[in-house]
């Protein structure tokens, strides 16, 4: 058995010693910008770590001892993560104690600590060395310096994914760290707490994207003292903070980011270069402009103010939008704003991501008592849209199908609606209405007899199903089917017909916002039957207390009505979605020559197209 040598005993012992051997304790921020590097796969901002000015607080609150609990609800690109994992290197290399940090995931987990957190270890000196040395290689003993455990000579940091309670079971700890909880199960959450209970001295730190406002980083942002960064205007020196949505000095709401009103064109679409060029910040006070340039100082001069005064001794809790972040300009926001704002998916993830704030459920219990102010100045059966799309749901006996009409801005108009008997009649409407494709869905008894007819249209025809959620807030995904795999006739395998996954859960928020007329440009025709309107308002949303005591939202259908126009309609938009119509990132389907578009009137009501809360 191999001795060691004197010289790699000595090492260790003043490795030791350093360890327990008094120091001079830095501020946090000043400790981070000695000892953290960041590489160029971890940050754009490569090299010794410098936060930004609204970051030093947040820091400074993990060495006060009145400080117990800090909740990050901050946007994107704003440092959150950075922040987070610089306070947690501070903890353990100043007041080294054991720490649990849950992630979504054990793959997110696993990921994020050999690609970012074991890097940031070997270029952190403090961190590097309590990490234990093996006697064999006088290297850094892997077996106590995992990915997902790490053994320092003073303390130990564990990591855990929280697909399950037995993930976080674990030994108590002093430091407990929740990563986009968010995404994490709120009892998966409680049985995180339960790690650090009984201790009089701990830190919780959480931060996350918002989501909805029940549950999550927003109730805990609520929960806490509510910290809004306010900085002097340079214009006026009042303090004022960025808000997307704000009021001038008479009183009036409007949108922060203003720029030159000319962007806007005739035909309602916009001249994104002028937008960019002309884009600036409003002052709330003094009507100042406010550009990209004058962020710097601002932050340096900035301070955190709170807006909870009767909040828990204890909790502290930031929100940050992305307008405060250096590496996003205003341009950048107001143009992708303006870029996602008649989409729902698009607005909720611009909502969540840069303003960080929850998507906000107002549109939930809209009645149909106004469905009447969606009609158009049209007829059943006028050829209204560029682009006309049936869209029909199976029964056991019958089809309900939609025609819809749609224009290249995105605008829609509802032809036909009604049941009919066999495919063949489908056939015959989609003649008479001029319709380019048609979607279907299959769901049923009647799959085997659907798969035929559309294969036999399948140059027009798609098939269709309807899920909860498609994962990773994916709003469609296409797929290409055999229908006859297995068919014993010979026809495996002789072609494909198309098959559109539709996420329901985003396309009924979408929906609900449109019928409301909180989204413009979906217009029905005049007289519409009183059936089209009770299936399109025949879902609603209620708040649920489930049995654990948490809070979530769903989804009911009223009383003796269908929601079969309802679907309808959302295949129709989500086909209209996929084959480029209104996205930015696709251009719009070209129209024959003989389906041209009619001349259309005036709307009945012009709605704002951002719509919504925002």
């Amino acid at each position: 058995m191999q001795k060691n040598s004197p010289d790699k005993m000595v090492s260790s012992s003043n490795n030791v010693a350093k360890l327990f051997a008094p120091r001079h304790l830095k501020p946090p921020v000043d400790w981070a910008a000695e000892n953290c590097v960041l590489r160029d796969n971890i940050s754009e901002l490569c090299g010794s770590l410098r936060l930004f000015p609204y970051a030093r607080e947040p820091m400074n609150a993990l060495v006060d001892p009145m400080v117990n609990k800090i909740t990050l609800c901050w946007g994107s690109q704003s440092s959150k993560t950075t922040t987070m994992y610089a306070g947690v290197a501070y903890l353990l290399s100043e007041f080294p104690k054991d720490t649990l940090w849950i992630m979504p995931s054990a793959e997110n987990a696993r990921a994020f600590s050999k690609g970012r957190w074991l890097p940031f270890i070997e270029d952190c000196q403090p961190l590097r060395e309590p990490c234990p040395i093996s006697p064999a290689t006088g290297r850094v003993d892997t077996d106590k310096i995992t990915n997902m455990r790490q053994e320092f000579l003073n303390c130990t940091l564990t990591f855990a994914g929280a697909g399950s309670e037995n993930n976080v079971k674990s030994a108590p700890v002093a430091y407990l760290v929740l990563d986009e909880i968010d995404e994490i199960d709120p009892d998966i959450r409680l049985a995180a707490l339960e790690r650090i209970k009984g201790r009089r001295e701990y830190k919780i730190v959480q931060t996350s994207t918002p989501k909805d406002e029940v549950g999550g980083i927003w109730e805990e942002y609520l929960y806490g003292d509510q910290r809004h960064y306010f900085m002097p205007c340079p214009h006026c020196n009042e303090m004022i903070e960025f808000a997307w949505k704000q009021k001038d000095s008479e009183g009036k709401e409007r949108y922060g980011i203003a720029f030159d009103e000319k962007a806007k064109l005739e035909d309602g679409t916009w001249d994104f270069d002028l937008v960019s060029r002309s884009a600036h910040y409003r002052c709330q006070k003094c009507d100042g402009k406010i550009l990209d340039a004058h962020k710097v100082e601002m932050l340096k001069q900035g301070e955190w103010v709170s807006q909870n005064l009767n909040a828990p001794t204890g909790h502290r809790s930031y929100q940050l939008n992305s307008m405060y972040a250096p590496a996003i300009t205003f341009s950048d926001l107001i143009v992708s704003w303006l870029q996602v704002s008649g989409s729902i998916h698009g607005l909720r993830k611009f909502v969540q991501g840069n303003l960080a704030e929850p998507w906000k459920e107002d549109w939930a219990n809209q009645e149909e008592s106004n469905a009447h102010e969606l009609e158009y100045d049209y007829q059943r059966g006028d050829l209204m849209g560029e682009y006309r799309i049936i869209a029909a749901d199976t029964q056991t006996d019958s089809f309900w199908f939609v025609v819809r009409g749609f224009d290249r801005d995105g605008k829609s108009y509802l032809v036909d609606c009604g049941q009919v008997a066999s495919f063949g009649e489908l056939d015959e409407k989609f003649d008479q209405h001029k319709c380019h494709v048609g979607i279907i869905d299959w769901a049923g008894d009647r799959t085997a007899e659907i798969y035929e007819q559309v294969f036999k249209r399948r140059g027009t025809w798609f098939g269709s199903r309807g899920w909860n959620d498609l994962g990773q807030g994916q709003p469609y995904r296409m797929q290409m089917k055999d229908p006859f795999t297995g068919d014993q006739k010979g026809r495996a395998g002789r072609s494909k017909i198309r098959y559109l996954h539709i996420n329901k859960g985003i396309y009924e928020e979408e929906m609900a916002r449109l019928r409301s007329m909180q989204l413009s440009g979906f217009y029905t025709f005049a007289d519409t039957p009183k059936t089209y309107y009770d299936q399109l308002f025949s879902t609603y949303w209620v708040k649920e207390t489930t049995k654990n005591g948490h809070i979530k939202v769903g989804k009911k259908l009223k009383r003796s009505r269908g929601d079969h126009l309802g679907d309808c309609e959302i295949m129709a938009r989500a086909l209209s979605k996929f084959i480029g119509i209104a996205r930015a990132d696709r251009q719009s389907p070209v129209v024959s020559e003989n389906n041209q578009t009619p001349k259309q009137s005036k709307p009945r009501r012009t709605q704002s197209s951002t719509g919504g809360w925002w």
